[in-house]
């Protein structure tokens, strides 16, 4: 069946989202598309646009350019930010002749334009083309991803060179496979590159037999990667000539053959080694160590040896997953350097390693081995010609002495290392049996936690903001705390990280954001109705695909105004992939929503992108403030202040408790000031009556 048949049919089920601020536009534009047998749906601006589009994914956007909150430009692009898998057809109402809205809906994303005065005769029929043409693109797009997916699956690539002008174009495959970047200007030998030494005869005496009139090419060859893999690739070749008869292009495929190449060996090869890293996996340790219990010598100390890098979480977001990897790298073949040649070095996980050390005459000798490990890779990394000083937590169990059993020996020196990092990391610890009573009482409580929403045990406390100028409440940052029926009050330096890891952070982020919203919306039923509530999102909530949409729902069931919600996210959070927090940021401004920089100061942000985040305030971190007595810390927050005032942000002062920075910070202009001196952070009901005794109704 014609496409333009089966669309014509499916008319009647087609949404459209009409968003237009004029009520007769907007009403007229509803009767037309529903009497041509469209459903409507419709919107007085782009902020209720985006929320509906969000909502209800319609087929096709009839969107004005100029209205309030939001216009047509800036709802277009918070869609296209917002959209993954298609693109939905934005046709943009705009003045007639008006070319300068023309290109600016254009550069905003927009599918095609209409004029105003609207020609009703002929609407339907371009809404029905733009549906049609999205249909095929649509199918185009399918149909590509189809054919990139069927490559992928056979490591496929397709390349061409222009021997003219020695220029080598192609698919992202071709180019990974030759372990090349795809970029724009690469020639025959940089594309070549990689191909191995020994192997790279083979493809120059093919392309030299080319060029004696053979039309087609046919060589394997292995290609050497620079994480260090080998790849064996089948190359095959058409030969194009010109006039004269030499060469002037050649269009080839190129597809992965390795494993034609790899042998049970290397099977079982790559079934017990890490991948990244090349070092023995943790299946592969475990079968060493139980292997080498079997026959270790009594007489003999040897032992078990667990490590990973302090903070790697925080160096992982800074640097970025590819450099982040790369240090993982650099350490792997570190500890392969440093290790007798009879030690085992294993990659368990992450930034988890493990080394059996064996066979040390004494435990001088075993204590001199471990010495000289930690001193060694203590030093210095480069990772990208950027020079890193990293620490690790390392935890140690004797064999025999801790344990005999692989299995105990590894739970003790993990033991050790918990220990060695609570007591701030860079440094190593023996097994001792009381630290297991500690890891227990450890384990205890992150159980305790997965269960602490159900109990509401959960609370939300509220720390006042106040206005830098006026001194009087602005509004409050929403901060969680865990009421522990045994325990009583554990801190959120022990329990976030716990959450974090086991992931209960999405819950609890969930949780603080429903009840922080309820309590501001009842600060403005109770006549309080300029107050800000700020509420921090985690990493994980940020990196979530659904974040978007579970914050549109929060705002969807209350009547607290967009605009006094603030989302806080650390400075090194938003710098660890700064192009695609871009449009996450964009997506929830969209919202009406207002963003914070957290911490600013303690991350490694570039004006560049600063200038580029849609944020509207950057706190100050408190350890500014704490240093704000020292010339060096009044000359740091002086330049922040007038950072921000260059780029129009609010700035939030944390940690106040001292009449001295406020003195400072108000001479300054500093706007909104947060600390102990104004406040602590306290329940809801204690923080409503604080509010009724500032009288600031």
């Amino acid at each position: 069946m014609p496409l333009s048949e089966t669309s014509s049919k499916q008319i009647d089920s087609t949404l459209i989202l009409v968003v237009e601020d004029d009520d007769t536009t907007r009403l007229t534009l509803n009767k037309v598309l529903t009497k041509s047998g469209f459903k409507v749906i419709d919107a007085k601006n782009g902020q209720e646009g985006f929320s509906k589009f969000i909502n209800e994914s319609p087929c096709l956007i009839l969107m004005d350019v100029m209205m309030p909150i939001m216009d047509g430009y800036a709802a277009t692009e918070a869609i296209r930010n917002y959209e993954k898998s298609r693109a939905v057809p934005i046709l943009m109402l705009t003045p007639q002749d008006d070319m300068g809205s023309i290109d600016h809906a254009f550069t905003s994303g927009a599918t095609d334009f209409i004029t105003k005065p609207i020609n009703w005769s002929l609407l339907s029929q371009r809404v029905k083309y733009a549906i049609n043409s999205s249909l095929i693109e649509d199918q185009l797009r399918a149909s590509q991803s189809q054919l990139m997916y069927a490559q992928k699956l056979a490591k496929l690539g397709y390349w061409e060179w222009n021997a003219k002008a020695d220029q080598v174009t192609g698919t992202s495959s071709a180019f990974e496979l030759f372990g090349i970047p795809n970029q724009a200007d690469v020639t025959l030998e940089q594309f070549f590159s990689n191909i191995i030494p020994k192997d790279l005869p083979l493809i120059q005496q093919a392309i030299a037999d080319a060029s004696q009139g053979y039309n087609d090419i046919q060589v394997s060859f292995r290609v050497l990667h620079h994480d260090s893999s080998l790849s064996h690739v089948d190359c095959l070749g058409e030969v194009s000539f010109d006039e004269h008869g030499d060469i002037s292009k050649i269009t080839g495929s190129a597809q992965d053959i390795s494993r034609l190449h790899k042998a049970e060996t290397l099977i079982d090869y790559q079934s017990s080694h890490d991948k990244l890293t090349d070092l023995a996996n943790r299946s592969f340790f475990n079968k060493n160590l139980m292997n080498f219990i079997k026959e270790t010598n009594p007489d003999k100390y040897s032992a078990t040896v667990i490590l990973d890098i302090d903070r790697f979480k925080k160096i992982n977001d800074n640097l970025g997953q590819e450099n982040g990897d790369a240090l993982l790298r650099t350490v792997a073949q570190r500890l392969k350097k440093v290790t007798r040649e009879d030690d085992f070095v294993a990659r368990l996980g992450s930034d988890e390693f493990a080394i059996l050390i064996k066979n040390a005459e004494d435990a001088q000798e075993l204590n001199l081995s471990l010495s000289r490990i930690f001193h060694d890779i203590s030093k210095a990394y480069n990772v990208k010609d950027q020079e890193l000083f990293i620490t690790f937590s390392i935890g140690i169990s004797i064999i025999n002495q801790d344990g005999d059993q692989a299995s105990e020996l590894i739970a003790h020196a993990n033991i050790a290392r918990s220990q060695a990092k609570l007591n701030g990391g860079n440094q190593f610890l023996f097994y001792q049996a009381e630290m297991n009573a500690e890891s227990k009482e450890q384990l205890m409580l992150e159980n305790d936690l997965r269960k602490a929403l159900d109990r509401n045990e959960i609370e939300v406390y509220y720390q006042p903001q106040i206005d830098g100028h006026s001194l009087k409440p602005y509004g409050a940052e929403a901060l969680v705390r865990w009421k522990h029926p045994t325990e009583g009050t554990i801190s959120p330096g022990v329990f976030i990280p716990m959450a974090e890891s086991n992931g209960m952070i999405v819950d609890i982020g969930r949780f603080v954001l429903e009840n922080a919203i309820k309590e501001a919306e009842n600060w403005h039923a109770n006549g309080f109705d300029e107050m800000r509530i700020a509420v921090n999102l985690s990493g994980r909530q940020f990196s979530s695909s659904n974040l978007i949409k579970e914050v549109q729902e929060v705002l969807q069931n209350t009547t607290l105004p967009a605009k006094y919600l603030d989302l806080e996210i650390t400075e090194s959070l938003a710098m660890s992939n700064a192009d695609h927090n871009i449009s996450i940021l964009k997506g929830l401004k969209a919202m009406g929503v207002s963003l914070s920089i957290d911490d600013f100061g303690t991350g490694y942000s570039s004006l560049a992108y600063l200038h580029s985040f849609p944020i509207d305030a950057i706190k100050i971190d408190r350890s500014f403030i704490d240093n704000l007595e020292s010339q060096e810390g009044q000359a740091i927050v002086r330049t922040i202040l007038a950072m921000a005032d260059s780029l129009s942000l609010k700035v939030v002062a944390e940690g106040i408790e001292e009449e001295f920075h406020v003195s400072f910070l108000q001479n300054k202009n500093c706007d909104i000031f947060q600390g102990f001196m104004f406040g602590k952070p306290m329940p809801a009901d204690e923080f409503q009556q604080y509010l009724k005794s500032q009288k600031t109704p």
